[in-house]
Order: C-alpha cells, then sequence, then structure tokens
C-alpha cells in the first residue's frame, strides 16, 4: 500500500526528486569525465617534468563529489550495498516490509547527515579553514557536496517510500 498524501502534490514531489536526482547523476558522469582528464593532464606533465601542484587536490574533491552527488542515483538503481540472505527467506511480503524499514533507515540517516555536514561546512566557512595544501583551497567549497548529496539521497528515500516501490538488488 503506497504512502499518499494528496495524489497531485505527492506526484509533483516525485517529478521533483526524479529530475535533482537525473541532474546530479548527470553532474557526476560528467565530473568522471573531468577527472579522466585531469588525471591524464597530470600524467602527461609530469612526463615532461613540470608537474601541476593543484591536480592532486582537485581529483580528491572530485572523487569525494561523484560519491555524494551519486548516491540518489545508487539507492534509485538499487546499487547500494544490501545485506538480503535473510530478508530473501521472508518471502516477497517480508523483503516489502523489510525494503520499508531500511528506506525509512535510509531517509532518516540521509537527514541526519544532512544537518551534520551542513553545519560542518558552515562552521568551516565561518573560520575560513582551508586545506592546508599548496593549493589552499577554502574547505567548504569541496564540503559543500557533503550536505547537497545527503539532502539528494534523503529526498530519493522518500520518494521511494511514497511510491512504495524498490529496486531490486543488482548482483554481480
Amino acid at each position: 500500500m503506497p504512502l499518499s498524501f494528496g495524489g497531485q502534490t505527492a506526484m509533483l514531489l516525485i517529478q521533483m526528486i526524479d529530475f535533482v536526482t537525473r541532474a546530479l547523476t548527470m553532474v557526476s558522469a560528467a565530473i568522471i569525465g573531468v577527472l579522466a582528464f585531469l588525471v591524464s593532464f597530470d600524467a602527461i606533465t609530469r612526463a615532461l617534468r613540470v608537474p601541476t601542484i593543484w591536480v592532486f587536490d582537485v581529483s580528491l574533491y572530485l572523487l569525494i563529489a561523484v560519491g555524494f552527488l551519486g548516491s540518489a542515483y545508487a539507492l534509485r538503481s538499487g546499487s547500494h550495498f544490501r545485506m538480503v540472505i535473510f530478508v530473501d527467506m521472508m518471502g516477497p511480503h517480508g523483503r516489502r516490509w523489510m525494503d520499508r524499514i531500511a528506506y525509512f533507515a535510509t531517509f532518516t540517516f540521509a537527514v541526519m547527515m544532512t544537518w551534520l555536514t551542513a553545519g560542518y561546512v558552515l562552521d568551516n566557512y565561518n573560520a575560513g579553514f582551508t586545506s592546508g595544501t599548496i593549493l589552499d583551497a577554502p574547505l567548504w567549497i569541496p564540503q559543500s557536496v557533503m550536505p547537497v548529496g545527503a539532502l539528494v539521497l534523503a529526498l530519493e528515500a522518500l520518494s521511494s517510500l511514497i511510491r512504495d516501490d524498490y529496486p531490486d538488488v543488482i548482483e554481480g
């Protein structure tokens, strides 16, 4: 039985969440392309004996961004790590209830993570903390993907709970 709080309102919310999840998935994919370019660029400049001072830091920040910004899509597609050995023994009805519990736990965790990481980013912004590397980037800039990714993960879990639809586990 799907959760509902006004059919059109629920559908509009689900469509907005879907749009944001897809947009961040495309951003994550684009970042992977940028990462491939940066690593290649750094390899070439090192071979020419003119190494960069910024590629390592930027690549690290971008790699973390891919993980946070792509987490909602991973949840939607069933790519998140799940333990299903006992759930599979419960049958379809038991599995649906376990999925509901797991997605509610994911939603709760992601909401808390959004709140805590937003506070962390704000604290680092107010304190003016920087990376302490040669690049000396303000830390709030790369850290800002944490609350954004956590928020969209929470919204994606909420969308699944509203639809009462959970992906099958991807094995392999």
